[in-house]
């Protein structure tokens, strides 16, 4: 059986690691994401895209999950970036203000092609 969501660590592409999610980010799914990503950190992979072309849908559990993302890389020197928001996590976004401090990109290429910071 497929999951209906989920969260993989798919790829490197330079200096970024590629996150893919999909299905619902809430809370069944974001003790997983955060999980990963402390492994990336851990790794000292601190340049993340998440690649989010197969969400359906995002809440405050997912914003939370983001913003521990954004965090711990940052404190690290990384950021993170999103590639292929949907237009509901897009509208989150900008209901918060993150949209503000976060980079959104039309695709994994497009965020990973620009240098880490």
């Amino acid at each position: 059986m497929v999951p209906v969501s989920g969260v993989e660590r798919v790829s490197d592409v330079g200096a970024w690691a590629v996150v893919s999610l999909f299905g619902d980010v809430d809370v069944h799914l974001v003790a997983r994401v955060r999980e990963v990503v402390n492994e990336l950190v851990g790794e000292d992979r601190v340049h993340l895209v998440w690649d989010m072309k197969g969400v359906s849908f995002m809440d405050s559990a997912g914003l939370g999950v983001l913003v521990h993302t954004m965090q711990a890389v940052e404190a690290r020197e990384g950021s993170v970036r999103l590639a292929e928001p949907s237009g509901q996590v897009l509208r989150l976004l900008e209901l918060t203000g993150l949209d503000e401090v976060i980079e959104c990109y039309p695709d994994v290429a497009s965020a990973a092609g620009r240098s880490a910071r």
